[in-house]
Protein backbone atom coordinates (compact mmCIF):
# COMPACT_ATOMS: atom_id res chain seq x y z
CA UNK A 1 0.00 0.00 0.00
CA UNK A 2 2.92 2.43 0.48
CA UNK A 3 4.18 1.84 -2.78
CA UNK A 4 1.49 3.28 -4.10
CA UNK A 5 2.17 6.51 -2.15
CA UNK A 6 5.49 6.42 -2.72
CA UNK A 7 5.74 6.02 -6.88
CA UNK A 8 4.09 9.61 -7.85
CA UNK A 9 6.22 11.18 -5.22
CA UNK A 10 9.66 9.17 -6.34
CA UNK A 11 8.57 10.14 -10.05
CA UNK A 12 8.87 13.56 -9.49
CA UNK A 13 11.69 13.53 -7.12
CA UNK A 14 13.41 11.54 -10.24
CA UNK A 15 11.77 14.63 -12.17
CA UNK A 16 14.15 17.54 -10.47
CA UNK A 17 17.07 15.82 -10.28
CA UNK A 18 17.36 12.89 -12.84
CA UNK A 19 20.29 10.20 -12.55
CA UNK A 20 23.88 10.28 -13.88
CA UNK A 21 25.56 8.80 -17.28
CA UNK A 22 25.07 9.12 -20.76
CA UNK A 23 24.97 11.79 -23.80
CA UNK A 24 22.14 12.66 -25.12
CA UNK A 25 22.83 15.60 -28.02
CA UNK A 26 19.65 15.53 -29.93
CA UNK A 27 17.38 18.39 -29.60
CA UNK A 28 13.84 18.77 -28.31
CA UNK A 29 11.86 19.00 -30.79
CA UNK A 30 13.44 15.91 -32.79
CA UNK A 31 12.37 13.68 -29.79
CA UNK A 32 9.34 11.38 -30.90
CA UNK A 33 6.32 11.34 -28.87
CA UNK A 34 6.30 10.14 -25.24
CA UNK A 35 5.55 6.65 -25.20
CA UNK A 36 3.51 6.91 -21.73
CA UNK A 37 1.59 9.33 -20.27
CA UNK A 38 4.14 10.06 -17.32
CA UNK A 39 6.12 10.98 -19.90
CA UNK A 40 3.56 13.03 -21.81
CA UNK A 41 3.32 14.85 -18.46
CA UNK A 42 6.58 15.60 -17.95
CA UNK A 43 7.74 16.78 -21.96
CA UNK A 44 7.00 19.87 -21.53
CA UNK A 45 9.32 20.44 -18.08
CA UNK A 46 12.20 18.32 -19.68
CA UNK A 47 11.92 20.62 -23.62
CA UNK A 48 12.22 23.68 -21.21
CA UNK A 49 15.21 21.85 -19.03
CA UNK A 50 17.18 21.43 -22.51
CA UNK A 51 16.16 25.12 -23.57
CA UNK A 52 18.17 26.35 -20.38
CA UNK A 53 21.29 24.59 -21.49
CA UNK A 54 20.72 21.03 -19.71
CA UNK A 55 22.25 17.95 -21.20
CA UNK A 56 19.51 15.53 -20.93
CA UNK A 57 19.38 11.67 -21.37
CA UNK A 58 17.36 8.58 -21.71
CA UNK A 59 16.31 5.71 -19.62
CA UNK A 60 16.32 2.47 -21.07
CA UNK A 61 12.45 2.76 -21.48
CA UNK A 62 12.94 6.25 -23.33
CA UNK A 63 11.94 8.52 -20.21
CA UNK A 64 14.30 11.70 -20.55
CA UNK A 65 16.10 12.35 -17.32
CA UNK A 66 18.67 15.45 -16.47
CA UNK A 67 22.86 13.91 -17.18
CA UNK A 68 24.03 14.67 -13.89
CA UNK A 69 27.36 14.54 -14.62
CA UNK A 70 27.66 16.67 -18.01
CA UNK A 71 25.67 19.65 -16.15
CA UNK A 72 26.78 21.44 -13.00
CA UNK A 73 24.96 21.93 -9.82
CA UNK A 74 24.24 25.79 -10.43
CA UNK A 75 22.83 24.97 -14.09
CA UNK A 76 21.00 22.38 -12.99
CA UNK A 77 19.62 24.51 -10.07
CA UNK A 78 19.47 27.58 -12.39
CA UNK A 79 16.94 25.59 -15.15
CA UNK A 80 14.98 24.36 -12.37
CA UNK A 81 13.59 27.34 -11.04
CA UNK A 82 12.90 28.42 -14.56
CA UNK A 83 11.07 25.51 -15.45
CA UNK A 84 9.53 24.34 -12.21
CA UNK A 85 5.92 26.38 -13.13
CA UNK A 86 6.17 23.05 -16.31
CA UNK A 87 6.49 20.52 -13.78
CA UNK A 88 3.00 18.49 -13.50
CA UNK A 89 1.24 19.37 -10.47
CA UNK A 90 -0.35 15.67 -10.66
CA UNK A 91 0.78 12.56 -12.67
CA UNK A 92 -1.49 10.27 -14.82
CA UNK A 93 -2.98 7.52 -12.55
CA UNK A 94 -1.53 3.97 -14.51
CA UNK A 95 -4.42 2.31 -15.55
CA UNK A 96 -3.54 -0.79 -15.09
CA UNK A 97 -1.61 -0.72 -11.99
CA UNK A 98 -5.25 0.98 -11.18
CA UNK A 99 -7.19 -2.20 -12.38
CA UNK A 100 -5.10 -4.30 -10.16
CA UNK A 101 -4.98 -1.97 -6.97
CA UNK A 102 -8.90 -2.27 -7.16
CA UNK A 103 -8.58 -5.65 -7.29
CA UNK A 104 -6.76 -5.72 -4.11
CA UNK A 105 -9.27 -3.41 -2.84
CA UNK A 106 -12.12 -6.15 -3.75
CA UNK A 107 -10.10 -9.38 -2.44
CA UNK A 108 -9.79 -6.67 1.22
CA UNK A 109 -13.54 -6.69 0.70
CA UNK A 110 -14.38 -10.05 0.67
CA UNK A 111 -11.65 -10.80 3.93
CA UNK A 112 -13.34 -8.88 6.37
CA UNK A 113 -12.85 -5.00 5.78
CA UNK A 114 -16.53 -4.33 3.80
CA UNK A 115 -15.51 -0.73 3.55
CA UNK A 116 -11.98 -0.79 3.03
CA UNK A 117 -11.69 1.86 -0.24
CA UNK A 118 -10.75 1.42 -3.71
CA UNK A 119 -8.34 3.77 -4.99
CA UNK A 120 -9.08 7.02 -6.32
CA UNK A 121 -9.39 7.00 -10.21
CA UNK A 122 -7.85 10.61 -10.45
CA UNK A 123 -4.63 9.87 -8.14
CA UNK A 124 -4.46 6.42 -8.28
CA UNK A 125 -4.31 6.58 -3.96
CA UNK A 126 -6.01 5.31 -1.37
CA UNK A 127 -8.35 7.40 0.98
CA UNK A 128 -6.47 7.61 4.48
CA UNK A 129 -8.13 6.34 7.09
CA UNK A 130 -7.15 6.52 10.21
CA UNK A 131 -9.18 3.82 11.71
CA UNK A 132 -7.21 1.19 8.91
CA UNK A 133 -3.99 2.88 9.69
CA UNK A 134 -3.64 1.25 13.40
CA UNK A 135 -5.49 -1.84 12.06
CA UNK A 136 -3.09 -4.91 13.30
CA UNK A 137 -4.79 -7.86 10.92
CA UNK A 138 -5.12 -5.59 7.92
CA UNK A 139 -1.19 -5.96 6.65
CA UNK A 140 -1.66 -9.72 6.94
CA UNK A 141 -4.86 -9.41 4.66
CA UNK A 142 -3.11 -7.32 2.57
CA UNK A 143 -0.27 -9.44 2.06
CA UNK A 144 -2.96 -12.29 1.10
CA UNK A 145 -4.26 -10.11 -0.93
CA UNK A 146 -0.94 -8.84 -2.82
CA UNK A 147 -1.51 -11.65 -5.57
CA UNK A 148 -4.26 -10.44 -6.95
CA UNK A 149 -2.08 -6.78 -8.03
CA UNK A 150 0.50 -8.95 -9.87
CA UNK A 151 -1.06 -12.41 -10.75
CA UNK A 152 -4.60 -11.74 -11.29
CA UNK A 153 -6.21 -8.56 -12.29
CA UNK A 154 -9.76 -9.80 -12.00
CA UNK A 155 -10.21 -9.88 -7.95
CA UNK A 156 -10.13 -13.61 -7.62
CA UNK A 157 -6.92 -13.35 -5.12
CA UNK A 158 -5.66 -16.02 -3.21
CA UNK A 159 -6.62 -14.87 0.26
CA UNK A 160 -9.00 -16.96 2.10
CA UNK A 161 -12.93 -16.03 1.96
CA UNK A 162 -13.73 -14.93 5.55
CA UNK A 163 -16.88 -11.99 4.77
Amino acid sequence: MRRLLAAPLLLAALALTGCGGGDDTEPPTARPDPTSAVEAAFAPFYDCLAEQGLKLEETEGGARRVDKDANSEKAQREADQACKSLMPTQLPVDQEQLKRDKAVSECVRRNGYPDYPDPDPKTGRLPESEALKYDTKLPEILRECGPVSTENQEGQGSAAESG
